[in-house]
């Protein structure tokens, strides 16, 4: 049955989330304030173990079909770490990037004759197969100078936190390894499931640490839009911004559960896919499907 209700803030509050930071914040990711910068430096997270980054490497290939470019061919790293370097030799698609795919064409057959939504796209062969494989694709950017609902080059100016789209009028929205970068991930799939139609879904990948059992924040946007982290400064790269996107979430196990509490009438699926001949292997690779009910 369809939940009317929220899930109550004493259980939010159990899962000891700081949620007070995105509560002060603005929504929406922003490039950090220089100053800022210049106290706590400039760290890119490396996912790796430490004893796989300090250890010897090892190479790897497989073969099978591409979900992305659905060709026969390869899948080649020069080393262990398969998240970003196991690459389609043919299109040079990413592991998560695969995973995703299967997913899209397994659990939304219909997807192209659907309005897809697709938050911050990378200019990928994955992006590039929405774009053209369905006429009612929408690209969206956050841009914090310019008007939300915008649209420059083809490409509209939306801030996941408050998007500008009518209620139940998108079909799909996806991303890939964008919400631990934003405010409140609360308020992103609040607005995600109130702008999708019924039987609507929202696919996308973020990094899960499979050994963290609770999410914790890591950085907080305040009313001036400037980042302060919590710990050491972290980044992850930035299509439309050189200077990288500060990382403000380490999502636990529990996330799956969180968004069982941020949604009002969706379920959700955590799909932790490992396929060889689909290029699938790896960390770091689960893809998240949250369904809104039908009706």
């Amino acid at each position: 049955m369809p939940r009317d209700e929220p899930r109550p803030a004493e259980a939010r509050r159990a899962l000891r989330i700081d949620l007070e930071p995105q509560l002060r914040g603005p929504p929406g990711p922003r490039r950090p304030h220089a100053s800022h910068v210049a106290r706590h430096g400039r760290r890119r997270r490396d996912h790796r173990p430490a004893d796989r980054r300090a250890g010897p490497c090892m190479s790897h290939s497989f073969e099978g079909r591409c979900p992305v470019c659905e060709a026969e061919t390869r899948f080649e790293s020069p080393d262990d770490w398969l998240r970003d370097h196991l690459r389609c030799v043919s299109c040079g698609s990413i592991p998560r990037e695969r995973a995703f795919a299967w997913c899209l064409d397994r659990y939304r057959p219909g997807w192209r004759d659907e309005v897809v939504h697709e938050c911050s796209p990378g200019g990928t062969r994955l992006s590039e197969r929405l774009r053209t494989g369905c006429p009612d694709y929408v690209a969206s950017q956050y841009w914090p100078d310019r008007a939300p609902g915008s649209v420059h080059e083809g490409v509209r100016c939306e801030n996941l936190e408050k998007l500008t789209f009518e209620d139940r009028s998108v079909d799909l929205h996806c991303h890939l390894d964008v919400l631990e970068h934003v405010n409140s991930p609360e308020a992103c799939f609040a607005e995600m499931e109130r702008t999708l139609r019924p039987g609507g879904a929202m696919l996308f990948t973020t990094p899960v640490y499979a050994e963290i059992a609770e999410t914790a924040r890591t950085a907080y946007y305040d009313d001036k839009g400037v980042c302060h982290f919590l710990g050491a400064a972290e980044y992850h790269g930035n299509p439309i911004d050189d200077a990288g996107s500060p990382v403000t979430f380490h999502y636990g196990r529990n996330l799956a559960f969180l968004v069982t509490l941020w949604t009002r009438s969706c379920r959700v699926q955590q799909i932790a896919l490992c396929a060889p001949d689909l290029g699938v292997v790896g960390d770091f690779c689960d893809v998240f499907l949250v369904e809104k009910d039908a009706a």
